[in-house]
């Protein structure tokens, strides 16, 4: 079972947020050898709006939206899921929620 987060994305600029992964007895998670996807829709049969980067250290992993992705986001509400792929194939939901994405006034 996945858990659920809301993130909030500033169109234009960088978005990073960390997640720290354990398995079921709170140990942490050995993801040296882990896949990861995951994508905002603005609902979950459109098309994808953005793809997350990700990067990984140790048990935790990273997801990543540059400037040029979150500047093509029109502001609003999203959705998003994050799935891990282990080496034996097995796919699991390990997050799920809404992106809100935020206007910005200041242009750069």
């Amino acid at each position: 079972m996945s858990s659920q987060l809301n993130i909030y994305i500033d169109k234009g600029t960088d978005f990073r947020l960390t997640v720290e992964l354990f398995d079921e007895d709170d140990l942490d998670l050995p993801i040296s050898n882990y896949e990861f996807f995951g994508d905002i829709r603005k609902i979950y049969s459109n098309k994808r709006a953005a793809e997350f980067e990700f990067q990984k250290s140790s048990n935790d992993i990273t997801l990543i939206l540059g400037a040029d992705s979150t500047s093509q986001l029109a502001p609003g509400k999203y959705q998003f899921d994050i799935i891990m792929k282990k080496p034996t194939g097995e796919l699991s939901k390990i997050i799920n929620g809404l992106a809100f994405v935020i206007s910005t006034i200041t242009e750069v």
